[in-house]
């Protein structure tokens, strides 16, 4: 007999959402294998689910209801991800409380999102289910870094925060029975914040299914270039903005009949300006199309910023044997070996000098896509990390 399993997530309008949606629908595709699951959805917003009802997924949403909190009239810092989120332990309690008087829950998942919020009110509700959380220390690194770049009562601030986030994390491994996470960095991090619960911690990458990206025959490349973020978050624009006015002139003045794709759901209305400008660069807007102009370009420029969202395009470039050149910003949470498996920069002419040479010797982006898919093979393909998901829980 099948075990039900209660599955938490959270959306709203956050850069970072598109990463996060793939990863939840990733592990709802694993975990429908073994559990009928009841997911729970907290918005802010009245958006329509990515996530398709069936046999064994039963989906019901919480919209949360705006109130006058301030966001100045909140905790110094929890494991929150916004005030957006303040609210959600009320909101979600009732529906809980429902759902688990019509199922006996064998297990419950929680997305980072809710954690800070949901960890208390579900080890009260349903003391005997196993909890599973989905956690990374993004917030805690952020403020150990503004920490070390401020002085004086700033950076005591940040430095509470960031002791406050320790704490908080600290809390949540020993409250959970299993915490998965996308890195090895996270996982480390995890483990040397509590050693007595470091056996809890667990790498599931993100992941691709490489059926999904067969072809019998090899393409043949051109001297194009594409660009996959979105490019509708101000981070996303921004990124873009610099690619264009910085980086984008460099590699034309080297190789003059480059072309460049720009893929995104959706583009901020000054990049399509500057795109109609140029009849170099070309917006694709069918999506189906994508996979054949990253197959047959040169190179794949990925995030360049925090919060475009981008970990699963390296993966898709990867996939369809097509170099990535990106920052370490935008490499992060992969097993990157740069100039083996990927190109890294720290600056915008570095990136430009990456591109280049890609363009101006495809021998070199061969070997690195080579060297990338077998990664990929090794790391992230689906049914490696489906074994791994599955005989942990």
């Amino acid at each position: 007999m099948r075990e039900r399993m209660l599955f938490l997530s959270a959306h709203h309008h956050y850069p970072e959402d598109f990463e996060r949606e793939i990863r939840t629908e990733n592990y709802l595709g694993i975990l429908l294998e073994r559990f009928d699951i009841d997911l729970l959805e907290y918005c802010h917003c009245d958006r329509e689910t990515p996530y398709t009802a069936g046999p064994a997924l039963k989906v019901h949403r919480v919209t949360r209801v705006p109130g006058q909190r301030s966001s100045l009239l909140g905790s110094l810092n929890k494991l929150r991800s916004s005030t957006i989120l303040a609210d959600a332990n009320k909101d979600l309690r009732a529906e809980i409380t429902a759902l688990s008087r019509l199922h006996t829950y064998s297990h419950v998942f929680i997305t980072h999102p809710l954690l800070g919020n949901c960890i208390d009110m579900i080890s009260s509700l349903l003391p005997d289910a196993m909890i599973i959380t989905d956690a990374h220390r993004l917030e805690s690194r952020q403020s150990e870094g503004k920490a070390a770049g401020k002085r004086g009562l700033s950076r005591r601030y940040h430095q509470l925060n960031a002791a406050l986030y320790r704490r908080e994390e600290r809390k949540l491994m020993n409250k959970t029975a299993l915490l998965l996470t996308a890195s090895e960095w996270d996982a480390l991090s995890f483990k040397a914040l509590s050693f007595a619960d470091a056996g809890k911690v667990h790498v599931v990458p993100p992941f691709i299914d490489l059926n999904d990206y067969c072809d019998a025959e090899p393409p043949v490349k051109d001297n194009s270039i594409v660009l996959h973020w979105n490019m509708h978050t101000n981070q996303g624009r921004n990124a873009a903005l610099v690619f264009y006015r910085k980086v984008y002139p460099f590699i034309k003045a080297k190789v003059p009949d480059c072309r460049c794709y720009i893929f995104s759901g959706q583009i901020h209305p000054e990049i399509l300006a500057l795109a109609k400008s140029d009849p170099s660069v070309v917006i694709v807007e069918e999506p189906e199309q994508e996979g054949e102009y990253i197959r047959r370009a040169r190179a794949v420029i990925a995030t360049l910023r925090e919060g475009c969202g981008g970990h699963s395009k390296i993966l898709e470039a990867w996939a369809l044997k097509t170099p990535v050149v990106t920052s370490l910003k935008g490499s992060e949470e992969l097993i990157c070996e740069p100039g083996r498996n990927i190109l890294l920069a720290g600056t915008t002419g570095g990136i430009a000098d990456h591109v280049v040479k890609l363009l101006q010797t495809p021998e070199l982006g061969a070997i690195i896509a080579d060297h990338a898919y077998r990664t990929l093979q090794k790391h992230y393909e689906a049914d490696n990390v489906r074994a791994k998901v599955l005989s942990l829980v």
